[in-house]
């Protein structure tokens, strides 16, 4: 468990997956919540609670973010891309859009870069929005993140399609 000014970041138990089932019935869609094939699979409650139990399991990497009040405001985590590769996808999932201009928000990407960067020695970040994620595009490109292109039409949802914009941070930019 991480304890800051302003957010504790700490891994996720069964417990949470009510929390995170709520992300996946939120609108808008997030990005970070999208497979490879870029589709949004939407788990139950109990999918979501088996693996958020199991240690064993990739998933366990994400980590709950709450207030100091013990209110949980979100998940963030890294994916890496794979153990010789040098890069990985940041995720910063807050409930609501604006909470991405408090310092909770700051403070949580804070600490995602030193372990990116300083202690898994990743040297690119990446990290993708969808068009319904305007505060969050603007959080990346606030904190030195650089638009590498955008994906038109690659996501369709409630009869829309919607375009993905990918953007990395290099080590030392930060």
């Amino acid at each position: 468990m991480i304890t800051g000014n302003h957010a504790v970041i700490r891994t996720t138990d069964s417990d949470d997956a009510p929390f995170l089932q709520r992300l996946y019935a939120d609108w808008p869609p997030r990005s970070s919540l999208l497979d490879r094939k870029r589709e949004l699979i939407v788990p139950t409650a109990d999918e979501l609670r088996e693996l958020l139990g199991r240690k064993d399991n990739p998933a366990t990497a994400l980590l709950a973010v709450e207030d100091l009040t013990g209110t949980v405001r979100g998940f963030c985590g890294l994916r890496q891309a794979g153990p010789e590769l040098a890069y990985g996808e940041l995720l910063l999932m807050l409930f609501d859009e604006l909470h991405y201009r408090e310092p909770l928000a700051l403070e949580t990407f804070a600490y995602l870069c030193k372990n990116a960067f300083a202690e898994k020695r990743l040297n690119k970040l990446l990290a993708h929005c969808l068009d319904t994620e305007p505060e969050w595009r603007g959080f990346l490109t606030g904190r030195g993140f650089t638009c590498d292109g955008k994906q038109r039409d690659v996501f369709f949802t409630r009869g829309e399609w919607h375009d993905l914009e990918s953007f990395s941070l290099l080590r030392g930019a930060v």
